[in-house]
């Protein structure tokens, strides 16, 4: 090969570099720096050559890059939810989480400000369902720092894909309680449910609750298919801060130091006794909780007594000088003749809401509701009742229209029919005084009909005493 023929190729060559060069230069212009708009002149300008060498020239040198100069601009859009104070923002994590276990964890990924106020909340952590996850709830607890705990132990665990019912034996349910156990003094409140029978689950359950409880407010044990008579004695027998107890399906050792304070109390008898002898359990408790304002008492129907039942009625009676609403519920074709009994043996002086409930849904009134009104007398100071399916008579409403003079509303829950609501006070036109012989009308309105109320059966007697 010729040194000429060399020559010319090494020319090519630098040229063909030279040229790459150049518009790898001008691309990266253009993609950095904002292309700019030349308009060409109108007329021949002298002052700018447009020859084909000075264009040759201004391409192989290309200006330099300008620096990316940030623009700040107060118009920029700001999301609402940025603009809520953090303080109700975890208000309104706090109601989620009450809805869903999992809501902690779904706010904290969210974005990195829901992230660090999640890690900086521990009450938003406090809820703990036992369930299988058992490093989730450590790390729960771990969060939680010294947040009173709501423990929760239920025959269905809340998942990502909704509830499942998880299997409950004496083993599991005390492999559970080992971990919240050691932070009893921790705990707010305490539920523990069983739906499924096996043996011995409160025993193991309850293994973990023998030591005090300083900051429990709240108690819920619920059992119905319960066979242990064991009377278990709970926390040491001092919990300062209980106000709210429901019991179903167990017996409890009823010490004052423990329940004193309450002032809810949701009592479904365990079954084990029957007759005058489930009614003296449920008087001394409430001899008790005397403090109670809101009390429900259920006698269930179809557990056979497994201890022995005295044959002599009760007398002892008790006053709740505080209650304001009382819960009378039956589950059977009839009302027990515990929660007949039960009823003249207890004065409610400031009551003011009595719901009748019949869990049962019966289509017919109970047949012994008559008798029933016979021997309790019902408090002068009601202003609401709600009567449910088997508890509903039509000559009630206006009974307790003329006996009751203070009533407000009546709800009425009937089979196969809307609720209704009857407001007494706007609409009585006459009521007379009670014991007078003169024949009443008094007329009471409905949201879809008037009742016309000529004649009263049902009799009361305010001062009866059994």
């Amino acid at each position: 090969m010729s040194p000429p023929f060399r020559t010319r190729q090494r020319r090519q060559g630098h040229t063909f570099a030279h040229s790459l060069s150049t518009f790898l230069s001008t691309f990266s212009c253009s993609l950095f720096t904002k292309p700019q708009i030349v308009t060409p002149p109108l007329h021949h300008d002298q002052h700018h050559d447009f020859s084909p060498i000075n264009r040759r020239r201004a391409i192989g040198r290309p200006r330099q890059l300008r620096r990316n100069v940030p623009i700040y601009r107060n118009d920029f859009y700001i999301h609402p939810i940025n603009e809520i104070p953090v303080e109700i923002l975890c208000l309104i994590f706090e109601s989620g989480t009450e809805a869903d276990v999992f809501f902690p964890i779904t706010i904290s990924h969210v974005c990195r400000e829901w992230r660090q106020i999640a890690l900086h909340m521990p009450s938003l952590w406090r809820r703990i369902e036992l369930g299988h996850e058992d490093r989730m709830w450590r790390e729960r607890i771990r969060r939680a720092q010294g947040c009173p705990l709501d423990i929760q132990l239920l025959p269905s665990r809340q998942t990502r894909f909704g509830r499942r019912s998880q299997d409950l034996n004496p083993y599991t349910v005390n492999w559970h309680m080992h971990i919240v156990q050691p932070y009893i003094q921790q705990w707010r409140s305490l539920h523990i449910h069983f739906a499924e029978y096996s043996s011995y689950l409160w025993k193991a359950a309850l293994a973990a609750c023998t030591t005090a409880a300083h900051t429990l407010e709240e108690l819920s044990l619920i059992y119905r298919h319960n066979d242990d008579i064991q009377e278990f004695l709970l926390f040491d027998g001092y919990a300062p801060r209980l106000r709210r107890v429901t019991v179903d399906g167990i017996r409890l050792l009823w010490t004052p130091s423990l329940f004193a304070n309450l002032t809810y109390l949701d009592y479904t008898h365990h079954g084990f006794t029957s007759g005058y002898e489930a009614v003296q359990d449920v008087i001394y408790l409430l001899s008790v909780s005397s403090r109670l304002i809101e009390l429900r008492v259920h006698f269930p129907r179809g557990q056979i007594a497994r201890l022995s039942s005295r044959h002599d009625s009760v007398t002892n009676h008790v006053t709740l000088p505080h209650l304001r609403v009382l819960h009378l519920t039956s589950n059977g074709s009839d009302i027990p003749f515990e929660l007949a009994h039960f009823v003249t043996l207890v004065s409610t002086p400031s009551l003011m809401t009595l719901r009748l409930v019949d869990l049962a849904r019966s289509h017919h009134s109970f047949p012994s509701l008559k008798s029933f009104f016979y021997v309790y007398a019902l408090p002068p100071t009601l202003r609401f009742i709600c009567i449910g399916h088997g508890w509903y008579n039509p000559r009630m409403i206006q009974a307790m229209a003329r006996s009751l003079p203070r009533l407000v509303r009546i709800h009425v829950k009937r089979p196969r029919s809307p609720e209704h609501v009857v407001n007494l006070k706007p609409q009585i036109r006459e009521i007379p005084s009670f014991g007078s012989t003169r024949k009443s009308h008094v007329l009471v309105r409905t949201t879809d009909r008037f009742y016309c109320v000529d004649r009263l059966d049902i009799q009361y007697f305010p001062g009866y005493t059994a």
